[in-house]
């Protein structure tokens, strides 16, 4: 009878010890993989007016691949559906993230061209006439 009692009593402080244990929680991922993915052409703001994707003759992509913490890479590939030709079309590396509440910002030799809020990318330029635009790509 002392032997049960005395595995009993082992095995109830086996149970305790082990439940007691707390599971160590995943580290939040860094900035830079949270933004990492591909962003599709969704829309276009120019001249006051946001255009959907289908009735503009644009199509294309921002890839964003993590380097550090706070860096990333962008293959920005926006094209004229039409001709195939290039209208935003760059590879840029080094571009430095900063975050304030829920936008990620993206800078690139200290100016900043793009910003990320959601799962939304929105990189602004500026077409021959001198006239701003905005293209909005999303996950």
């Amino acid at each position: 009878m002392k032997n049960v009692r005395f595995t009993l009593l082992l095995l109830w402080a086996a149970t305790a010890l082990l439940s007691s244990c707390k599971k160590e929680k995943d580290p939040a991922p860094d900035l830079a993989t949270r933004v990492a993915s591909t962003y599709v052409f969704s829309e276009l703001f120019y001249d006051g007016r946001t255009i959907p994707a289908k009735d503009t003759d644009l199509k294309g992509s921002v890839r964003i691949t993590r380097k550090t913490e706070t860096t990333v890479d962008i293959q920005l590939d926006i094209r004229q559906k039409s001709t195939n030709d290039d209208f935003m079309a760059y590879d840029v590396e080094g571009v430095i993230l900063t975050e304030n509440g829920s936008e990620v910002f993206l800078a690139y030799e200290g100016e900043q061209f793009a910003k990320i809020k959601g799962d939304a990318i929105t990189v602004t330029g500026e077409d021959s006439a001198g006239e701003r635009f905005a293209i909005i790509a999303k996950r």
